[in-house]
């Protein structure tokens, strides 16, 4: 009986951390995560995000429905414009959106970089770095990520 209690609660608090950080209940979130600017980050129904993930919001993110970040994971949408850097000295942010489509896994500890859109289904290796877009219904890992499959999944 207090087995079942414990993963009540447990269960609730997946909830209210989900309707913290993106102020709806539909999906778990569960650990600490880190969220930049809440107000550019939308996530989809049913979606499971572990502890550690990393959004920072800067330029956009929207994550799909059904979609699973594993602990670790970094969504960074702005970096510093390194010819500005260069030539003044000046430290400017640019950024551009992230986009994952519905239904996508991305592995742990997997960093996605500004300006990515992953298609439906996609299934991203742990530790892979995404530095572009990638169709629906693909494979990828790497460092840079690349494919290694592509499938004909319509979920």
């Amino acid at each position: 009986m207090l087995r079942h209690i414990r993963g009540y609660y447990r269960h609730v608090l997946k909830r209210l951390r989900s309707f913290y950080h993106f102020r709806h209940f539909d999906s778990f979130v569960h650990g600490p995560i880190q969220v930049g600017y809440r107000e550019n980050i939308r996530v989809g129904a049913n979606c499971s995000i572990n502890r550690g993930v990393i959004l920072q919001g800067h330029s956009g993110i929207d994550v799909g429905n059904n979609v699973v970040l594993s602990p670790n994971v970094m969504l960074l949408d702005a970096g510093l414009d390194f010819d500005e850097l260069r030539s003044t000295g000046r430290r400017l942010h640019v950024g551009k959106p992230i986009r994952l489509g519905d239904g996508c896994w991305i592995g742990a500890a997997a960093v996605i970089l500004p300006g990515v859109t992953l298609g439906r289904n996609v299934l991203v290796g742990a530790g892979s770095i995404v530095t572009r877009s990638f169709p629906d219904n693909s494979v990828i890992a790497g460092n840079p990520a690349r494919i290694l499959e592509r499938g004909s999944r319509d979920d």
